[in-house]
């Protein structure tokens, strides 16, 4: 009888395989979502960066200017066209700085585009804090016929008016 016991517990029962089947198949569903995150983390990381490429271009295209160079005064500082640039696609902001970059690096900066705008500020707020200018440099991506909204990458710099 000893005999029989021991041969009828030498394998796995099914309810044993059942439970490692499913833990095994829990497991697999949390490495491949932890997967899928970390490519699209890798593919944001990818755009920021072109981004960030896009601002330099356009910041050495069109430099901000030194507070001397600017004429206008008051709320034409706000329409000055040395503070403020029209949206401009990465490729003329190539071609302003005849800068060629292998033809894989161009396409990615297709549909990337950089502006410059200064903020409206009130005058009461401009008198209170000397005279200080929020210049806006934005650079737009993405968005297409399925996905209308464009993500943007905004950085403003202080500038200051000489009186």
């Amino acid at each position: 009888m000893a005999a029989d016991v021991r041969s009828s517990r030498r394998g796995f029962t099914l309810m044993e395989v059942l439970i490692a089947a499913v833990m095994l198949a829990v497991g697999c569903v949390a490495i491949l979502s932890c997967m899928m995150q970390c490519q699209r983390m890798m593919l944001a990381s990818k755009k920021f960066e072109s981004a960030q490429l896009v601002l330099q271009l356009g910041e050495m295209a069109y430099p901000i200017p030194d507070p001397t160079q600017v004429a206008t005064s008051g709320e034409d500082v706000l329409n000055d066209d040395l503070l403020n640039v029209k949206e401009t696609s990465a490729e003329d902001l190539l071609r302003e700085l005849d800068m060629d970059l292998p033809r894989t690096e161009r396409e990615q900066l297709g549909d990337y585009t950089f502006e410059r705008t200064v903020d409206d500020t009130d005058n009461e707020i401009l008198q209170w804090n000397g005279g200080i200018y929020a210049i806006r440099s934005t650079v737009r991506w993405g968005g297409s016929r399925y996905r209308a909204k464009r993500d943007e990458l905004n950085v403003i710099r202080l500038w200051r008016k000489k009186q």
